[in-house]
């Protein structure tokens, strides 16, 4: 996906040049906007619309946007470029990863740090602790967090109910929250728009069933592995893809989806849970299949393996995330598609977020990340191979 600093290059400009091209915050001359945009044009360019918009609204008076802080921060965390100020230095950040072992964790934790570093927080103030999937680990992990007395707690923890708990306790004791991916009562909300991605991957899977089978007729199962204890925001990750199909093809689809609990996110559960549909459903021959992440859809995968009832062209996976084992999948030509949630850059989102909360500054309600619908045929274009360690 191309960044500011693409632009930039492509333009003569500097990164901080785009910046103000894309939000209208400073006047630009005539003829370097234009460069500028030509540059956007050729490279499809898509500046963070939320944050365009949220600077839109000032008001008549010319009164600073809410979230200018935030905004502020964004700029520079987008840049790659260091914070004005530092406004992280001296401070400790806490951050509970849902499983850090995850090639999708790995690589939000790698770009936290990388935008901590440049918000002026050392290496040593950062606290890592691994909710490993399990809603005891990340109770007990939160009541360690408490004892550690973060400036600020980064919590990416699976289970909506573990989730209330962690933030009334941090509330009584005045720790700032910030929630990933799933919600937590009266934090700010950092992930992607669950129903805006389903609905996305969806249509996709539509034009692959279209495409590899000629429509709806010759499908015999769609399998939506779910995440129940994520909550409903959660579950709207699979809801969205059933909305999407029925759009296309009718109210008639429901006949042919199964729904099951897929567990938090773990291979091992998805596995079983895969097992269970394709005993459940022995003549099921075409299957087109979505779960909530690369991980669960790699025991999904090794399950219709093992049944030997694998034929590529029978078989249409549509992933979420696309991280460093969701691009494997799509290279080695296990999936079709994947909508991507761009995890490394996570701590664009994160870290400004984080400065604005350590400046007793507002952030928006809901910070959602990009998201694109990756193929065999684009992947390169996203993630060229010279820049992807896993084939290099």
């Amino acid at each position: 996906m191309s960044s500011m600093k693409d632009v930039a290059r492509l333009a003569g400009v500097s990164v901080m040049t785009v910046s103000r091209v894309v939000n209208q915050s400073v006047s630009v001359d005539e003829s370097t906007r234009r460069r500028v945009q030509d540059a956007i044009n050729k490279l499809n360019y898509t500046p963070n619309l939320l944050a365009r918009g949220l600077r839109r609204q000032s008001t008549p008076d010319s009164f600073p946007p809410t979230y200018a802080v935030y905004e502020k921060y964004r700029e520079y965390a987008q840049a790659e470029i260091a914070y004005p100020g530092l406004p992280g230095k001296g401070k400790r950040l806490g951050m509970a990863s849902i499983f850090r072992a995850q090639p999708f964790c790995a690589e939000v934790e790698q770009n936290v740090i990388k935008q901590a570093k440049l918000a002026g927080i050392k290496a040593k103030d950062i606290i890592f602790l691994d909710n490993k999937y399990d809603a005891e680990v990340g109770l007990r992990n939160a009541e360690m967090m408490l004892a550690l007395k973060p400036d600020v707690f980064i919590e990416h923890q699976a289970d909506v109910k573990v989730n209330s708990i962690v933030a009334a306790k941090f509330k009584a004791a005045g720790i700032p929250l910030i929630a990933v991916d799933v919600p937590m009562p009266g934090a700010p909300f950092m992930g992607i728009d669950n129903w805006y991605v389903a609905t996305v991957g969806g249509k996709a899977m539509a034009n692959f069933i279209k495409k590899k089978w000629g429509g709806w007729g010759l499908v015999d199962m769609v399998v939506l592995l779910q995440n129940p204890a994520g909550g409903d925001v959660t579950m709207l990750r699979s809801e969205g893809f059933a909305t999407a199909l029925s759009d296309e093809f009718g109210s008639e689809v429901e006949g042919k989806i199964v729904r099951i609990d897929g567990g938090m996110g773990t291979v091992e559960q998805a596995y079983h849970a895969m097992v269970q549909v394709l005993n459940a459903h022995p003549a099921a021959k075409r299957i087109a299949v979505t779960s909530v992440n690369e991980e669960t859809m790699q025991g999904v995968i090794t399950a219709i393996q093992e049944a030997g009832r694998w034929q590529r062209e029978h078989v249409i996976i549509i992933t979420l995330g696309v991280d460093d084992l969701g691009k494997s999948q799509l290279r080695e030509g296990l999936s079709d598609a994947g909508v991507a949630f761009f995890p490394e850059k996570y701590g664009e989102y994160l870290i400004p977020a984080v400065c604005a909360l350590l400046e007793g500054a507002p952030v928006p309600s809901h910070l959602f990340v990009e998201s694109q619908v990756i193929t065999q045929e684009n992947i390169n274009q996203f993630y060229p191979l010279a820049h992807n360690h896993e084939y290099s």
